[in-house]
């Protein structure tokens, strides 16, 4: 699926690998735009080059002529709107949106709660209700409306999705009893999608790989691996292959630790009765 979100991504890492090591003032005046322009061209959320620097930024790189075009192509696509953008949806959301939509596989771990793409309309509000009190109805209905889309996207992709829940989310009572039965069952019905897998990460489990990083999901978008790690008031975006590469063992190393599915299924049995 193209994404505008992801041609963006691919435009930014080519400019960086285009430049190498050449230093950033010098290649800002061979074109005649600020090095600043250089940095932001470069950065997945920055700006996107106008056509004309681009061009000129291809000639000062040597491009031969017969590659310019897919790069004039990457610019285009990165130029598109997104879905969420008709909801006021812009930066990081926005680019996690993009690149969830786009992803042929999913790696998340959670650990306080259940995953969105797995939440139910009465859950969400339940977790909004509880970490936007001040925020009025009308933006609640908003955001569960980009997270419905979002599930909905997620559905028709069919992505590989492979899910680690800390045990704690199923325990803690958002919204009360009812509503976390009907989350849990959900989830349960999910399981029985053959591209879903879902891993339960007991209580005796004890200290884990990920306990120092907090929620974090790798994103597999073709030639494009990205982690998002959320951190409190921020989060992180990282195509370095050596940071995917070590979100993954901490992936890994969950899964080892964690339960297979016939006591994941038990596990979530268990905390409905």
């Amino acid at each position: 699926m193209k994404s505008p979100t992801v041609g963006r991504w691919q435009l930014a890492q080519e400019l960086a690998k285009l430049r190498n090591d050449r230093p950033r003032d010098r290649v800002a005046k061979a074109i005649d735009v600020a090095p600043s322009s250089i940095t932001r061209w470069e950065d997945p959320s920055g700006a996107i080059p106008r056509r004309r620097d681009l061009q000129a930024l291809l000639r000062y790189y040597e491009v031969p002529d017969g590659e310019v075009g897919r790069y004039l192509e990457l610019r285009e696509r990165a130029r598109e709107s997104g879905w969420w953008q008709r909801y006021g949806i812009k930066g990081d959301y926005g680019t996690f949106i993009g690149l969830e939509g786009a992803a042929r596989k999913i790696q998340r771990y959670d650990a306080i709660h259940i995953p969105g793409l797995f939440q139910t309309e009465d859950y969400q509000r339940a977790l909004a209700a509880g970490r936007m009190a001040d925020v009025d109805q009308e933006e609640i209905d908003r955001l569960i409306g980009v997270r419905q889309e979002r599930q909905r996207v997620w559905s028709s992709n069919r992505s590989q999705t492979w899910v680690i829940i800390d045990e704690a989310a199923i325990h803690r009572l958002v919204g009360g009893a009812a509503v976390m039965r009907t989350q849990i069952e959900h989830v349960l019905a999910l399981m029985a999608e053959p591209h879903i897998t879902v891993q339960l990460l007991p209580y005796e489990v004890g200290a884990h790989a990920a306990m120092e990083i907090g929620p974090f999901t790798v994103f597999d978008v073709g030639a494009l691996s990205v982690v998002h790690v959320e951190q409190h008031k921020s989060v992180l975006f990282r195509d370095d292959p050596h940071e995917v590469e070590e979100h993954l063992c901490v992936l890994d190393k969950l899964r080892m630790e964690a339960h297979g599915d016939a006591k994941t299924k038990a596990g979530l049995y268990n905390a409905l009765r």
